[in-house]
Order: C-alpha cells, then sequence, then structure tokens
C-alpha cells in the first residue's frame, strides 16, 4: 500500500483504491449477496394454485363474452322495436305488416324470440357466477397456502428434478473433459514456445495464438458451425476426396454432439491453458533439462520429474480457468450442440431467469454450479499440491 502512495502519489492512489473498492462492491459482492438470499427464498409458481388462477380467468372469459351477446341481443331487439316489430315476435320473422322490413336474427336458428335467448343467456351467466364465487373463495384458500410456503427454505434445492441433476452432474463431466483435452493439446505448445532459445520466434509463435482472439467469441462459433454444418467446409472437403457423397445425401453430422462441444471449446480457451503454464516453464533453467537427460533420463522421465513438477502452479491456474469457462459457457453449447446434444447446466439456469423468470430458482442452480467449480478448485490445489501465493505467481 505504500509502495502504491509514493508510485503514483496519495489523491491518485485513493483514487484508484476507490474504483477497485467500488467495483468489487457493486459488480461482484452485492450481485452475489443477492443472489445467495434469491436462492434460499422459495416461492411456489405451479400446483394448484396456479391452475386454480387460470380456471378463475377461464371463467371470467366466458362471463364477459355472454354479457356482450346479451347486450348484442339487447341492441337487436331495440333495433327491430323501433322498426315496428311486435313484442314477442321473432327476429327474422317476415314482419311485412308493420314495417315492411325484416331484421336479421342474431340467433343461428331463428326461431327463438330474443327474448328467449337473452333470459337464457342471463341464465347461463348467473350459474357461472355461482361457480365464479365458490372458485374465486378456492383460489384465495390456496394462494394462502402457498403464500404460507413460501420463504427461507432450502426447497429450492431439493427439489431439483433428477433430470436437472443428471445434466449438472453430466455437465461437470464434460467440462473436466474440456479441461483434461486442453491440458494434453497445450503443454507441448507450452514447453515449446517456453523453451524456444530464439526470443524472436517464440514472439511469432505467440502472435499466431493471439490473431484468432482478435476476433468476437460468437463469431469464432460461428465460424466453426460453418465449418462443421451438413453442408459446411469439412464435409465439402471430405466429399471433394471421394470420402463422402454428399450427392445420395450422405454428410456426417458433426454438430449436435459432443465431440464437436469439446473442439470449439478446446479452440475458444485454449489461451487460458497455454499463458499460465508458458508463464511457469519459461521460469524453469534449461540446465536442469539438460542435466537429467545428461544423467540418462528420457524425455518422457525428464517431463514427469523435472517440467511438470515445476509447471504445476501454472498447470493449476490453467486448469481453473479452463474448467470455469466450460462449465458456465452458454454460447458453445447453444449454437454447437442443439438438437440432439443434451443440455448443459449454464443453459438450465439462463432458461430460468431470461425464459421461465424463476430468478429464484434460478440462483439456487448458479449457486449449485459455483459451489461446484469452488470444490474443483480446492481439489486442484491439493493434488497440485499448490497454495494461493503459489497460483498468484
Amino acid at each position: 500500500m505504500s509502495s502504491l502512495y509514493r508510485s503514483y502519489g496519495a489523491v491518485l492512489a485513493s483514487l484508484l483504491l476507490g474504483i477497485v473498492a467500488l467495483w468489487l462492491v457493486a459488480l461482484i459482492a452485492l450481485p452475489q449477496l443477492n443472489m445467495i438470499e434469491r436462492a434460499f427464498i422459495y416461492e411456489p409458481r405451479g400446483g394448484a394454485a396456479i391452475q386454480s388462477q387460470v380456471d378463475v380467468d377461464r371463467l371470467y372469459q366466458q362471463i364477459y363474452t355472454l354479457e356482450y351477446d346479451i347486450q348484442v341481443l339487447r341492441q337487436q331487439a331495440g333495433a327491430g322495436a323501433s322498426v315496428g316489430v311486435a313484442p314477442g315476435a321473432k327476429i327474422g320473422e317476415d314482419n311485412t305488416a308493420g314495417s315492411g322490413l325484416a331484421v336479421p336474427s342474431p340467433s343461428a336458428a331463428g326461431t327463438e324470440s330474443v327474448e328467449d335467448q337473452i333470459a337464457t343467456l342471463e341464465a347461463q351467466v348467473a350459474g357461472l357466477q355461482a361457480d365464479l364465487a365458490a372458485m374465486e373463495e378456492e383460489e384465495t384458500r390456496l394462494m394462502a397456502e402457498q403464500e404460507a410456503a413460501s420463504g427461507y427454505s432450502m426447497r429450492n434445492f431439493t427439489t431439483m428434478s433428477g433430470l436437472h441433476l443428471r445434466i449438472f452432474g453430466m455437465t461437470l463431466l464434460y467440462s473436466f473433459c474440456v479441461t483434461l483435452i486442453c491440458f494434453v493439446v497445450c503443454y507441448p505448445i507450452a514447453y515449446t514456445v517456453a523453451q524456444t532459445p530464439n526470443r524472436e520466434r517464440a514472439a511469432m509463435l505467440m502472435l499466431g495464438l493471439l490473431i484468432p482472439y482478435a476476433i468476437n467469441e460468437l463469431l469464432r462459433i460461428f465460424a466453426w458451425t460453418m465449418i462443421l454444418a451438413n453442408e459446411g467446409m469439412l464435409n465439402t472437403t471430405l466429399d471433394a476426396l471421394g470420402l463422402i457423397d454428399m450427392a445420395q445425401g450422405e454428410p456426417i453430422r458433426w454438430l449436435a454432439s459432443n465431440g464437436a462441444v469439446f473442439c470449439v471449446m478446446v479452440y475458444a480457451y485454449i489461451l487460458f491453458m497455454v499463458f499460465p503454464m508458458y508463464n511457469t516453464i519459461e521460469t524453469l533453467d534449461r540446465n536442469q533439462i539438460e542435466a537429467s537427460k545428461d544423467l540418462g533420463a528420457s524425455l518422457l522421465r525428464t517431463h514427469l520429474r523435472v517440467v511438470l513438477p515445476y509447471a504445476k502452479p501454472g498447470i493449476a491456474v490453467g486448469s481453473i480457468m479452463t474448467f470455469m469457462l466450460a462449465a458456465g459457457s452458454i454460447a458453445v453449447p447453444g449454437l454447437v450442440g442443439p438438437g440432439l446434444h443434451p443440455d448443459w447446466f449454464s443453459q438450465v439456469i439462463y432458461r430460468n431467469f431470461f425464459e421461465a423468470g424463476n430468478w429464484n430458482i434460478g440462483s439456487a442452480y448458479s449457486l449449485a454450479l459455483l459451489a461446484a467449480c469452488t470444490g474443483f478448485i480446492l481439489v486442484n490445489m491439493v493434488v497440485f499440491r499448490v497454495g494461493i501465493r503459489d497460483i498468484a505467481k
């Protein structure tokens, strides 16, 4: 803190600290606290109470429709009287004796007098209103029971359906698979770039990794959908090589599969695994690797006994970042894996928040995913035997 004040001065340092504190409180702490509170507040949204509301609304619509029909009939009856229709006469009969005009009947049959039709409709309205009074009383009772069931509870977590539990578990498994694939792909790249003696060549290699990230993530994902589509670049290339026959309707379905989602996620999050390992391996003394070779260790043993133990902090950081990004991804499974591919838990959370409008369930599911990711971080630190300070380096 004192070095910060010495470097930037009291005013600038205080302003910087204030901005950081505001950012932590307004964008991290308060939203998280609100999400935690919502997660533990149970609000029943289905069952008999909701069905009762629907039935009452439907009954109101029927009553309004009948009342409108009665009003129309009365208006037509008044119009018939004004042109000389005798009281009790049937609208639609030839009333030429009175006025020489005929008024069309509002009844499809045309054989029932207007007064009888109005009386029938009024009797129906009276019966529906009696039913409505009983249904509103039942609705009030059910809503009171639902209100009594609301409040702080664990039911947002315990009422998670079996399907959602399965999706939750599969999402964690898929995220671990993506992390493992990223490590297998990125470790040789990070080691090669870090051990390259020519710094300009290393810089060019890293620049090659960075260039695709100058494009928006959604555009990069859409590019993969164009490559993997049924008539995309990959199937077109295979057709040109004679490996498949698209004219006979035999394209390979690459999209809507776990393999496609894993491939695109590895491509999207590769830098988050490469850079932490590169930053760690770069500080490794090359003399240790040479000494291992001189002592007769094979290449595999050198990596297992020298490079990997030294790179544990970088591997831990890369694994944590990749796992959390994969577990919370919405765009990749939504664009690359629709249809046959099962949902990811992040998509379930999204639908609860923005489609169902059930923020309490969405908050509970988000908190469950956050707890799982936190558990992964702790397990990662135990497995790699690193602490917070090692990760911060």
